[in-house]
């Protein structure tokens, strides 16, 4: 018979929990690859004890659980990753199939996360990781030059896990006609007037686009007795930094758009990433998703495709008081929860 434990039988299962301190049954299988990583700290103690190799056993420190979620953004896992990454116990509007999430974070207060507990493992069932707490620290959403599928990394932390030897949640099914998420259906619009965002669409002009985020969270651990030792209690919002980047050909608009960072004072402008599919929800609602960001340029890099030049921009997401955000991300899709 074969060697069992095969990577193509690793999954995750995952479910979204009721509070930060406490696991849930998996309702859904993720359509990403990374497993979970359990890294214990066990250390010596460096004492003297008459002898070169050692002879006291380790004492254990905190255990670091992460992953590191890989794979093609569909449309009903966004919800899921938005939620974990900026703003948790979101409500989906819409009486049909078609659901309308809106994530609009909080700048000047803090937004509380959705978390998740996240099963992992392959065919050896006896041997399946099971990660509570589960929350993105950082995340990134883009699409290249061939305007495929966006890709999604997603580095996810846990407060807590252990090794379970009963095997998954069962009668966990996987979505196989997912909705994916192309930059060839992507839209991007610039406009310099916070109350005009999504107006000015930059056409003919945009070869690649992305998002990347990070919470920069702090890691709580607290002394509470045996039942919770190392685990984390929760974590902490730290200074939030978020980047758009654009890959565009040489045009007369993209050449002045570069050609502001010679501004002086520096100036808010306001960028959407408009993807809509033509793959129809219900009725004549698609899917669709919207991230919406007040902006500044930062950086420009000049590169090539082909046999032209390309610009390269990076703007840096900021909060803007007329808007009365810094993120707004409106995806419409099939999912309830």
């Amino acid at each position: 018979m074969p060697i069992g434990g095969f990577t193509r039988q690793r999954k995750h299962l995952v479910g979204k929990q009721t509070s930060y301190g406490s696991n849930t049954a998996a309702t859904r299988q993720l359509p990403y690859r990374g497993p979970i990583v359990v890294q214990p700290t066990r250390t010596l103690p460096d004492v003297d004890m008459g002898s070169f190799d050692p002879i006291l056993p380790s004492f254990n420190g905190p255990k670091e659980v992460s992953a590191n979620w890989t794979g093609k953004a569909d449309y009903d896992s966004l919800p899921l990753l938005w939620g974990m990454f900026l703003k948790g116990g979101v409500t989906p509007t819409g009486g049909g199939a078609a659901k309308t999430w809106t994530f609009q974070a909080s700048s000047l207060t803090a937004d509380d996360f959705d978390y998740v507990t996240d099963e992992f493992g392959d065919d050896q069932t006896t041997d399946v990781v099971v990660a509570g707490g589960g929350v993105i620290d950082s995340l990134e959403l883009s699409f290249g030059e061939d305007l495929s599928a966006w890709d999604v990394n997603a580095q996810v932390i846990y407060a807590r896990a252990h090794y379970n030897a009963t095997g998954f949640t069962g009668g966990i099914t996987p979505d196989t006609t997912p909705a994916w998420l192309y930059g060839g259906d992507t839209e991007v619009y610039l406009d310099t007037v916070y109350s005009s965002i999504g107006t000015t669409k930059l056409t003919d002009a945009v070869h690649a686009a992305g998002f990347s985020g990070n919470n920069n969270l702090d890691r709580k651990r607290f002394a509470n007795g045996s039942n919770t030792r190392f685990q984390l209690a929760g974590v902490g919002r730290g200074e939030r930094v978020g980047e758009i980047k654009l890959t565009l050909a040489k045009t007369t608009a993209t050449i002045a758009m570069a050609q502001r960072l010679d501004d002086e004072p520096v100036v808010t402008e306001f960028l959407e990433l408009r993807t809509t599919s033509p793959e129809i929800i219900t009725g004549a609602t698609p899917f669709s998703q919207s991230i919406r960001v007040p902006v500044e340029l930062i950086d420009r890099a000049d590169g090539e495709m082909g046999g032209n030049s390309t610009i390269e921009l990076t703007y840096r997401v900021k909060y803007d008081a007329n808007l009365g955000y810094a993120y707004r991300v409106v995806v419409v899709c099939a999912a309830t929860a």
